[in-house]
């Protein structure tokens, strides 16, 4: 029997190189692969488009004699897959990203990407041991004449020479080291497309910056370039991008490590949990799988655009690593590898597409456990490994990541707009996490290793605990064996229900509230029918007139403590509320407690406003006989100063226990319009506050300020202000006093008046510390 044998046809040249290596930037890489399974510490490319050729050089133990013959000329052979590949170096970057033995090439075909990218080749070669250089030359096109030659019949040139071409655009190897010299090129090489190749590069050898080493850079000799140009696609290739990463995405870790799975959530961050389970995935057993994936809200994809100069979306979403290479296209903008869109059109607000995450998945295997497809842009080779290795990544980290995005962060819609974590401060945010934790906690086939206890720290002043919530809460402690937890739902359940009793309580003093404010509104109405009958009394006399008068101050002092009383109360009523809200009270009750305070704060609004209108009745009652004033009009132009000198000093009837009140006008004047009733409204309510604080002596002092402006500087004898308990900076607001019986009316309806004037009331900045000595400024109206 005669033993026959296969020929070769020339033509294979092609069918392992150029129809297989079809994408020009796949075969830069793929040189760049070698490079590094060389042990290449510094890799080199120059495009130098001036002469039409493309260098490659690296500093790798480069290549003798022998192993030019045996192993590169020894078509589709590759020491790394059949374990002699040389593997002495260990420090170089290469290892840094894959594990020792392991390599990036293993096809025995690579070394065909020179044909892809032009039709000459020059290799230039030196091994540690040699002390020639070694030179291949090699024209693929004497491979293309006839395919009926046999392929190992072509013959190629293999000389020696004494050192590296002095001509390469490239940083010579100072003792072991390979440059290439490819040159008829086959593709043109402009700034769009290396700039291109650049971004490319980038995110196969390192996409997130998260190695030390930057060994791979790109120079280009183009004389028709700008400097600005060759600034953007020359120098290192590495991705900055680690630290908004790792600050201000909410990501998950998650590694497979033989029989055990262990995840951890960060949030901008923040832990939020670590967990370990079983790893029931038997593809992933013999291997090593880790994946961190991101999720970038609106504000990290803002910084990641300015930053990178690219959208997210274009930048790509999750790459696939095999033993330290990337595998692609898995990640490109329109791969759906792990079938996120095809989840995502079941509903776009519940699942994650491929635009709403980024992240890598590393593979550390053996040669074969997974293996990548020969064309070098297909991915990797379908079969139960690769199954179970989708599979796990969709599941353990994906739909990990998007259980906690899409059910906690998304639902506060500024989140969105958020940088840090800070969100996880709201108890409806932190409810959420409770839940989500709990869930984890509970589940027999997950240990909970870590969470963070903040987050679901449901139990401060300002939280209102929900059934659910402190069910959720119960697992983690039972999980945990945390009987300190434990005790503190006890203690919670138990405040909830003295909670619940208390607002029958809240709702009564409200109603109150609203009684003595329609009491209040039934003698306004008798007080005005009053006085709609004394507009109409033609002859009423003098005497008639004063006794209608007192009458009139009588109602309105009634009136005045009415709408004091029910200001308390209203006052009582909202710190009711905002206490039993601060002790902690389930959602429904939160929501009754937030009815009632609504509601008083309007009935306090409508009482603040009836407390002005009766100080303005009141001023009108006690001037209103004196003939100097005339009432018949709203707005009067003249002296204020003299109208305020002639009030204080003449008419203002009875002292109400002052000894001395005195207005000096030093000869000050200001010709303006202005409503008599709120000068007197403003003198009454710093009598009044001056007297409630011991005062017996009251002095207003007028200076001019400019032609336009006077000030008006009032001080008295009192006990003036305790600055230890009172915050002087908020005595002008609403509802601000230091009297328990107090409304906190008084200076805020005086400043408000002031306001109204043009004008204005501060406490005197030249003052004692401790005294209550006022400025009021007053402006000329035009």
């Amino acid at each position: 029997m005669t033993h026959e044998h296969f020929r070769i046809s020339s033509h294979l040249k092609d069918i392992i190189g150029r129809d297989l290596v079809t994408n020009e930037f796949v075969a830069v890489f793929e040189l760049v692969k070698n490079s590094f399974d060389a042990h290449a510490r510094n890799v080199q490319i120059c495009f130098d488009i001036e002469h039409g050729r493309i260098w490659l050089a690296d500093d790798g133990k480069g290549m003798d004699r022998d192993t030019i013959k045996d192993r590169w000329l020894f078509v589709a052979y590759s020491a790394k897959a059949d374990g002699t590949e040389d593997t002495a170096d260990t420090q170089g970057y290469r290892n840094k990203i894959r594990p020792a033995g392991q390599y990036a090439g293993s096809k025995g075909i690579g070394r065909f990407s020179c044909d892809t990218l032009g039709s000459s080749l020059k290799m230039y070669t030196k091994s540690p041991e040699d002390a020639a250089v070694n030179v291949l030359d090699i024209s693929w096109e004497s491979f293309e004449e006839n395919n009926r030659d046999l392929f190992n019949k072509i013959g190629v040139s293999l000389t020696a020479t004494d050192q590296f071409p002095v001509s390469a655009l490239v940083n010579i190897p100072k003792g072991s080291g390979t440059i290439l010299e490819i040159s008829d090129l086959r593709g043109t090489w402009d700034f769009e497309r290396i700039a291109a190749l650049r971004s490319y590069l980038g995110k196969l050898i390192d996409p997130f910056g998260t190695t030390d080493d930057v060994p791979v850079s790109i120079s280009v000799n183009d004389p028709t370039l700008t400097d600005e140009q060759l600034a953007k696609i020359e120098g290192p290739i590495a991705n900055e991008i680690r630290d908004l990463l790792d600050q201000k995405t909410t990501r998950i870790k998650v590694l497979f490590d033989q029989g055990s799975i262990y995840s951890e959530l960060v949030d901008r961050g923040r832990t939020i949990y670590r967990i370990a389970e079983e790893n029931i995935y038997e593809g992933l057993k013999s291997a090593r799988v880790s994946a961190e994936i991101y999720y970038l809200n609106k504000s990290a994809k803002d910084t990641f655009t300015r930053r990178m100069g690219v959208r997210p979306v274009e930048f790509g979403s999750i790459f696939l690593f095999l033993n330290g290479f990337r595998i692609f296209p898995v990640g490109e903008e329109t791969d759906d590898t792990f079938g996120l869109n095809r989840r995502k059109q079941q509903g776009s607000s519940r699942y994650f597409g491929t635009r709403d995450v980024m992240g890598r998945v590393d593979i550390v295997a053996e040669t074969r456990v997974f293996r990548e497809a020969s064309s070098r842009d297909s991915g990797l080779i379908e079969d139960a490994n690769t199954r179970d290795l989708y599979e796990a990544i969709r599941r353990k980290a994906i739909v990990r990541l998007e259980r906690y995005v899409v059910g906690i962060t998304w639902q506060d819609k500024l989140d969105a707009l958020r940088e840090d974590a800070s969100g996880l401060e709201q108890l409806s945010t932190r409810n959420r996490v409770v839940s989500l934790i709990g869930q984890l906690a509970a589940s027999s086939n997950i240990q909970l290793q870590y969470y963070d206890e903040e987050a679901i720290d449901v139990f401060e002043q300002d939280a209102r605990s929900t059934e659910s919530s402190l069910k959720s809460l119960v697992a983690i402690a039972e999980a945990q064996g945390d009987e300190n937890l434990l005790k503190r739902v006890e203690e919670t359940r138990a405040r909830i229900k003295e909670l619940e009793e208390s607002e029958f309580e809240a709702a009564q003093a409200a109603k109150r509230a609203i009684e003595e404010r329609a009491r209040a509104d039934e003698r306004i109405a008798r007080l005005e029918q009053q006085a709609r009958y004394l507009a109409s009394t033609q002859d009423m006399t003098v005497e008639q007139m004063t006794l209608l008068l007192h009458q009139v101050l009588i109602y309105a002092g009634h009136i005045g403590s009415a709408v004091d009383r029910a200001l308390k109360l209203s006052s009582d009523v909202r710190n009711a509320a905002l206490e039993l809200e601060a002790d902690g009270m389930n959602e429904d009750l939160a929501d009754t407690a937030g009815y009632i305070r609504a509601r008083n704060r309007r009935i306090a609004d409508d009482l603040e406003y009836i407390h002005l209108e009766n100080d303005r009745l009141t001023a009108v009652a006690r001037f209103a006989s004196n003939a100097r004033f005339d009432l018949q009009t709203d707005q009067l132009t003249g002296d204020i100063i003299e109208f305020l000198s002639e009030y204080v000093n003449e008419v203002r009837p009875g002292r109400d226990g002052f000894d001395s009140i005195v207005f000096e006008a030093n000869d000050v004047s200001l010709e303006t319009r202005f409503r008599a009733v709120d000068l007197v409204l403003i003198i009454d309510n710093l009598m009044d506050n001056a007297r409630k604080h011991g005062a017996t002596q009251l002095s207003l002092t007028a200076r001019a300020k400019s032609a336009k402006q006077v000030e008006i500087l009032v001080t008295d004898d009192g006990r003036g202000i305790d600055e230890h308990n009172i915050d002087v900076s908020q005595i002008f607001e609403k509802g601000y006093t230091s009297d328990r019986h107090g409304t906190g009316l008084g200076l805020y309806h005086t400043k408000k008046v002031l306001k109204e004037m043009n004008g204005d009331i501060i406490l005197s900045p030249n003052r004692t510390l401790g005294r209550a000595d006022f400025l009021i400024q007053l402006t000329k109206r035009d």
